[in-house]
């Protein structure tokens, strides 16, 4: 990766800032942490479930044009599928509306990312370490401790980790 260079006569200048929320705020924080993982997870799920089905199918001896159809991982399909499913899936059915669509979309977005990247390293299109196929995220590692939590641990929440 290249190092950032300011070009000449410019200032770089950055800032650190630390929530300090309140019950209520914290609350919220953490309702739209949970959509946004929510959504990661369902994507993750929706798409792999295609995947495995297509394989199985494979095992199977069902030729190509029987298979089960590739589900789309980017980000508008995503965004299309997931407003048809939030509105059954029993998931999402209760407490959607109580975060903002936002929050979902990031989820959605961080999952398109997560696929495009484990597609990529699969083809060898992309530099570094092989990436593996996108996981479920898990609840735990965003639990908070009681008070104000300290800047790393919400901008790690904040990515719906």
């Amino acid at each position: 990766m290249k190092k950032f260079q300011p070009q000449p006569g410019f200032v770089v200048q950055a800032f650190r800032f630390a929530l300090d929320a309140n019950a209520a705020q914290q609350a919220a924080l953490v309702s739209h942490c949970g959509a946004a993982r929510a959504a990661y997870n369902w994507a993750v799920g929706w798409v792999s479930a295609s995947w495995w089905q297509r394989k199985a199918e494979e095992t199977y001896g069902v030729p190509e044009a029987g298979l089960t159809q590739w589900r789309p991982w980017s980000l508008p399909a995503l965004r299309k599928a997931f407003n048809t499913a939030k509105h059954t899936d029993p998931r999402f059915a209760g407490w959607w509306e109580e975060n903002s669509k936002e929050a979902y979309n990031t989820g959605l977005a961080n999952a398109a990312a997560a696929f495009d990247n484990y597609a990529k390293s699969k083809q060898g299109k992309r530099r570094g370490k092989k990436v593996q196929m996108p996981r479920f995220k898990s609840k735990r590692k965003a639990v908070w401790r009681a008070g104000s939590p300290p800047a790393r641990s919400v901008s790690r929440a904040m990515a719906g980790m």
